[in-house]
């Protein structure tokens, strides 16, 4: 009686309460799992600290700061996408694992908000990811146009959203397979080549160079690098061009990604392999 009286309530809710609710509750369970494991938290961002400091040796080796500007922007910008992309598909797979994913679909809410609000404390952290990366190598002698943080910082957040957008197509593997790490992996170590994480992409061949228009990595990162290095290097992008295509970028992909991830779940009813 009391669970159908709940169902009932949740369910005379508009539907833009009934997002921020569930929203609010998948941030929630992130916060009480961090601090659950607060080690893993501390160790995650002190693993970062050693890329910088590979980067800023890097760069002294080959005596000019800009390498390590150039380095660490990309670096940042691609550590804080990645929190994004690999959260989701550990959240589903965890959920799976234990069994609360029937939990979370038997709940009155849409099922194209699950893998949406799963993901919004991982781009938090994402966020913080870069800019702890970013910060610490300031520390080391960075020197970055720090008017432009702030605009820097949105185009950044519209990245992260696109991000969000491709983790819902992974998300309905997951459901289908039971994995999805491969994809995440692939997709990760593509957008790193072609996003230009370490070095321009006008070094890429022409036949594959055109790729890197396909993956937000190289839009965020052209951009950052035109925002906040002193000395930025010819032909980026500007934070206009970047984050009008980024937009595009997320309303495709999520309206892709939604509608694939809610037929995967009913075909995933179907088969059996959910038990909802």
């Amino acid at each position: 009686m009391t669970s159908t009286a709940y169902s009932a309530a949740i369910g005379r809710r508009g539907l833009l309460r009934k997002s921020l609710d569930t929203c609010a509750a998948y941030v929630r369970i992130d916060l009480v799992e961090e601090r659950m494991f607060p080690a893993t938290t501390v160790l995650r961002y002190a693993a970062v600290v050693f890329p910088v400091l590979l980067y800023f040796f890097q760069g002294s080796f080959l005596d000019t700061r800009d390498a390590f500007v150039f380095m660490l922007i990309g670096a940042s910008v691609t550590a804080g996408f990645q929190d994004a992309l690999s959260a989701l598909t550990n959240r589903l797979q965890f959920a799976q694992e234990r069994g609360t994913l029937e939990t979370y679909l038997v709940e009155p809410v849409p099922w194209a908000l699950i893998p949406v609000a799963m993901n919004i404390w991982r781009s938090v952290t994402g966020t913080l990811m870069a800019c702890f990366m970013m910060g610490f190598g300031c520390l080391l002698g960075a020197r970055i146009e720090w008017r432009a943080i702030p605009l820097a910082l949105l185009v950044f957040l519209v990245g992260i959203a696109a991000c969000n957008a491709i983790g819902t197509l992974t998300a309905s593997f997951i459901i289908l397979f039971k994995r999805g790490e491969p994809l995440i992996m692939l997709y990760s170590l593509a957008a790193s080549v072609l996003g230009g994480t370490l070095f321009p992409v006008d070094v890429l061949p022409g036949w594959i160079r055109w790729l890197s228009y396909l993956v937000p990595h190289y839009y965020v990162i052209a951009t950052e690098r035109q925002l906040l290095m002193a000395d930025p290097p010819a032909g980026g992008t500007s934070p206009g061009a970047s984050i009008a295509t980024l937009v595009v970028f997320c309303a495709l992909v999520f309206a892709v990604g939604l509608f694939v991830f809610d037929r995967s779940l009913k075909l995933a009813r179907k088969l059996g392999i959910l038990s909802i």
